[in-house]
């Protein structure tokens, strides 16, 4: 091979082109795509990961479904027990058939307005009933057996005429606050 001879100048100053060329190829735009690849590669991870949570929680929405509709049955028990203002009067006459069902006498049922406290208001009822003592206790445990939660904190019991008993109580039932609402059925899909 002769240095000299234009066909080797030629075939030495094309390989030196073509390595400068792929110098250059490689410093610049592959090194700048390479980066672009880098990111889009670390993207591409990302949005598997997102996909595979996906389709797990997919796996897991029958069971959510059954928890929410669990959950749903729970909040109309709960709503029974802890209802809004407007069913006071069915549970004052709830109590009332409680006492007649045990066989006592009403002397006074003063129910008063309604207590606001954080979550809930607080309905405050003054009772005084004439009875036996056994029909006492089961007037009682109607009123802890009713759907709702009534609370008696007091109770003054006091001899009546007749061989009879005589007590004062206090009733509470509660009202869950009419902001604390909480909206039934599943989320609508964006």
């Amino acid at each position: 091979m002769n240095l000299r001879e234009p066909r080797t100048q030629q075939a030495i100053a094309f390989f030196i082109i073509l390595i400068v060329v792929l110098v250059v190829f490689f410093k610049i735009p592959y090194a700048a795509n390479q980066k672009k690849i880098e990111t889009l590669t670390a993207k591409r991870d990302s949005l598997q990961i997102k996909v595979q949570e996906a389709e797990a929680a997919k796996a897991r929405l029958p069971e959510l479904q059954a928890t929410i509709a669990r959950l749903e049955a729970e909040w109309e028990i709960a709503k029974e027990m802890l209802p809004q203002e407007k069913e006071i009067p069915k549970l004052i006459q709830q109590i009332s058939n409680s006492g007649t069902k045990a066989g006592v006498s009403f002397l006074l049922f003063k129910p008063s307005g309604p207590v606001p406290k954080q979550n809930y208001s607080e309905i405050p009822v003054q009772i005084k009933v004439a009875c036996g003592y056994h029909q006492l206790g089961k007037f009682l445990s109607n009123i802890g057996n009713l759907p709702r939660i009534v609370n008696v904190p007091s109770i003054k019991i006091m001899p009546g005429r007749d061989r009879s008993t005589e007590a004062e109580l206090q009733a509470i039932t509660y009202t869950v606050a009419k902001t604390q609402e909480v909206p039934s059925g599943i989320p609508r899909r964006r």
